[in-house]
């Protein structure tokens, strides 16, 4: 994925237009996607995988109250904090 494209996902979700699971299946894809090499995804997605990884989709599978596991009000924070990095570590292109 592009920068853009993980600022579009990232923002997509904070934006409430996807669901926690489609986010956490989408950010997945894209990670597992990227190259092994370089380029890399930016900082902000970097530490946002972590929340992502602990993130639950399955609620049978879930613990709440689990230290390792994150629910959706973690997620969508970390969310809101990664979209602020994005924002500051991509430079915005204007439309012409």
């Amino acid at each position: 994925m592009t920068d853009d494209e993980w600022r579009a996902l990232v923002a997509e979700f904070v934006a409430d237009a996807i669901g926690p699971n489609e986010f956490h299946d989408r950010f997945f894809d894209g990670w597992h996607a990227q190259p092994r090499h370089g380029p890399f995804c930016p900082n902000a997605i970097e530490k946002l995988f972590f929340t992502v990884e602990a993130y639950c989709p399955d609620p049978k599978l879930s613990r709440p109250g689990n230290p390792f596991e994150a629910d959706e009000h973690e997620l969508r924070r970390d969310a809101e904090i990664a979209l602020q990095r994005l924002d500051a570590e991509i430079p915005q292109r204007k439309l012409t």
